[in-house]
């Protein structure tokens, strides 16, 4: 068993000190991470953040001599319940791994070996550090599975990776850590690839956990609303060096360092007024370990106090930027801050860093008459994407086994008004990808009617003809997906411009140095190669990519939900950008409500391959909205530690859509229809027509309206309505 009921408390469970990280490369060794100092005591939670490449995972690794062959801990010290671990043998370092230390990876299925079953990859972690026997080690994992929340959990120990879904797969992670009841739990961003609904539900997990086992915890993310939810002390990293650090509820109501305060004001919120168009976006990015100053203050080059700000009433300070190293001082008690202008910073109220922003252009009208006279661009009627169950049976094969179908998308009806933004957001699986396939003609509509301009785009993208093609272009979660890494920049842009013709040839150069500056990259970009740029510079070359044919309308399939804040936050001031300058109309599906909100004048919510709830955006965050809609908006983490608002987590997983409940097909999940009559056995017997209020706001439910409205006020789930 681990040490956590051994421990004394004065004594903490980690304490780093001076930790100094290198890796060795054929030139010299290249710093990672240097001077990092901080404690986890026993049932603390210790938040880290900061953008890609800052050293947080280098971090966690280092505490677990997970380093690799070229890395190695160069200085320092790292103390493990009062015991040196720098230097430490390997014996040692394998007692302690995995029975006093455990480690949360961020994706589930790198770290469950596909080839065994759950029960056997749980039962080895015991048997591998304790004495016990299989049966006892089984009926533990057992009872661990049902202590996280796994539904059926004897029958999932028999279950393959694959069989059970991501949730339940970082559910069966989570479980695997905490068998030996460890002092210490690593979770290395856990929550990143996770729907909201999900998330909330790990979050809630997570803190009850941390109530029973007393563990120490460092959780590694970039999501601020998820760290505020968690965490009990704040660590910002940044080009690795711990930049600040804090307790929660300072960090948030009081940010000293300015990369702290640039990361809060990158965050969407969904109290934010909808007539913001623009989010605060850093400058520059995270500088490569090899290319560090340490004689300067490292965030001089990306910080706006330094060139615009209140260090400008200081040369001195400026100065002091690029020619010291600035050291951490002390702002209060038991915060510290590494910035020259030390508790200066608290003079200026953070929430006033940000600056610059812009209003909305686009106008929703709130006369529903009105609003159907708008140009339309697109027209979804009654649209179904259905595949053909794949049964190698030989009943099937005779003919004899009844045809199923996966109904990923049924009886979809859209209408997009030219210059709009319209968010499409739902659970994974919900069908938004799938309705984007249809559209643009990877997938070939089973039913139903979608135009585009007057133009059917119901076939598959073979048989469409360029100018159909030129129409409608997509913009990809993942950039090195669509990116081809043979070629330069310039030629991947220039090849849409030549093959739909947009401009003549002696002037395709020119226009892609044209769409190079409208995306924010300089025209020396056109010889540079996928690999020598960013994530936020290869989505922002995949945008002038989708811009290159002059579309009509262009799709972002998740195009930010990879990346960090800061970079999230300048692509979508591009792409606001693009619609306001260049009257674009888009499609934007995310899972990220905040982000969804920030971006979009209309937003359908998609569930089970139905749309549950559509509406402008003033209309969908604020109640009455679906109950699903609600679990979604009271699932989204807020940057806000003082915030307690009780996340509604769903029961049970999404329904296959090959065997789709009846009547309204939120009904198996739906926290709200115990309000209606016998328990809301209408929503398993009839499917909800759509209430319809004003501004073209709709919502699928048999609940009726004004008590959707009293539900949500009652259970303090509403979101602040905003101007």
């Amino acid at each position: 068993m681990g040490q956590a009921s051994e421990a004394r408390p004065e004594v903490p469970v980690l304490e780093v000190k001076d930790l100094a990280i290198s890796y060795e490369t054929r030139k010299r060794d290249v710093p990672a991470v240097r001077g990092v100092n901080f404690t986890v005591r026993q049932g603390e939670t210790v938040g880290v953040v900061g953008e890609s490449g800052c050293g947080k995972s280098t971090i966690a690794f280092g505490i677990l001599d997970f380093l690799g062959t070229n890395g190695r801990v160069v200085g320092g010290s790292i103390k493990f319940m009062g015991k040196e671990m720098v230097g430490a043998s390997k014996e040692e370092l394998q007692e302690i791994r995995g029975n006093n230390i455990s480690m949360v990876y961020q994706d589930p299925m790198q770290a469950l070996n596909p080839s065994l079953t759950i029960g056997s990859q749980l039962a080895e972690v015991l048997t591998a550090h304790q004495d016990i026997t299989r049966k006892d080690a089984w009926d533990k994992c057992i009872a661990m599975l049902e202590r996280v929340y796994m539904p059926d959990a004897p029958n999932v120990m028999n279950r393959y990776p694959h069989m059970i879904s991501g949730g339940q797969q970082q559910r069966v992670i989570i479980a695997m850590a905490l068998l030996n009841n460890p002092s210490l739990l690593i979770m290395d961003e856990p929550t990143t690839a996770l729907d909201v609904t999900v998330e909330a539900a790990v979050l809630e997990l997570i803190e009850d956990l941390k109530k029973d086992f007393n563990t120490g915890i460092i959780f590694i993310t970039h999501n601020l609303g998820v760290v505020a939810k968690v965490s009990d002390r704040l660590c910002v990293m940044y080009a690795g060096e711990m930049i600040e650090q804090g307790p929660i509820g300072d960090m948030f109501a009081r940010p000293a360092h300015p990369y702290t305060r640039a990361l809060l004001c990158c965050v969407p919120r969904i109290g934010d007024s909808l007539s913001n168009n623009r989010l605060w976006s850093i400058q520059g990015r995270v500088p490569h370990p090899a290319e560090r100053d340490t004689g300067a203050c490292i965030f001089a080059p990306r910080c706006d106090w330094r060139a615009q700000g209140s260090c400008l009433e200081d040369m001195s300070l400026v100065k002091n930027c690029l020619i010291r190293h600035p050291e951490l001082v002390s702002i209060s008690e038991d915060h510290q801050s590494r910035c020259f202008l030390g508790a200066e910073t608290l003079k200026v109220p953070w929430d006033e860093y940000a600056r610059g922003q812009r209003k909305k252009l686009v106008h929703i009208p709130e006369d529903d008459d009105e609003l159907d006279t708008l140009d339309r661009l697109l027209t979804v009627d009654n649209m179904r994407v259905w595949y053909k169950e794949r049964n190698p049976s030989l009943a099937a094969m005779l003919g004899l086994a009844k045809k199923r179908h996966v109904k990923a998308v049924d009886d979809v009806s859209l209408r997009v008004i030219k210059g709009t933004t319209l968010g499409v957001v739902g659970e994974s699986g919900c069908g938004k990808s799938t309705l984007v396939k249809g559209l643009i003609g990877l997938e070939k509509p089973t039913q139903g009617k979608a135009e585009l301009v007057g133009l059917d785009i119901t076939m598959p993208v073979k048989q469409r003809d360029l100018s159909m093609i030129r129409e409608l272009q997509m913009v990809f979660q993942n950039p090195d997906s669509v990116l081809n890494p043979s070629y330069c920049i310039g030629k991947q842009i220039a090849r849409p411009i030549k093959k739909f013709k947009t401009v003549p040839k002696n002037q395709v150069r020119q226009e892609v140095e044209r769409l190079l500056r409208a995306v924010k990259l300089a025209a020396y970009y056109y010889n540079r190669y996928p690999r020598q740029l960013s994530g936020g510079e290869k989505q922002r070359v995949g945008i002038a990519r989708a811009l290159a044919s002059q579309p009509s309308m262009v799709i972002c399939d998740e195009p930010v939900s990879a990346l960090d804040v800061s970079v999230q936050a300048a692509v979508l001031n591009l792409l606001n950008e693009i619609k306001e300058e260049m009257g674009s109309t888009m499609i934007f599906i995310a899972h990220d409500l905040s982000v969804v909100r920030f971006i979009s004048d209309f937003i359908a919510v998609m569930y089970l391959g139905e749309i549950v709830e559509f509406g402008p955006v003033e209309s969908i965050y604020p109640p009455p909205y679906h109950p699903y809609t609600e679990a979604l908006l009271s699932s989204v983490p807020v940057p806000d530690p003082t915030a307690r608002r009780r996340s509604i987590v769903l029961s049970g997983d999404v329904p296959s859509p090959m065997d789709r409940p009846p009547g309204c097909c939120f009904n198996t999940r739906c926290p709200r229809r115990s309000v209606l009559p016998d328990n809301g056995k209408i929503c398993e017997e009839k499917i909800p027509g759509f209430q319809r209020m004003k501004n073209g706001h709709k919502i699928a439910c048999h609940i009726p309206a004004d008590q959707l409205t009293r539900l949500a006020e009652e259970s303090g789930h509403q979101t602040e309505k905003t101007a």
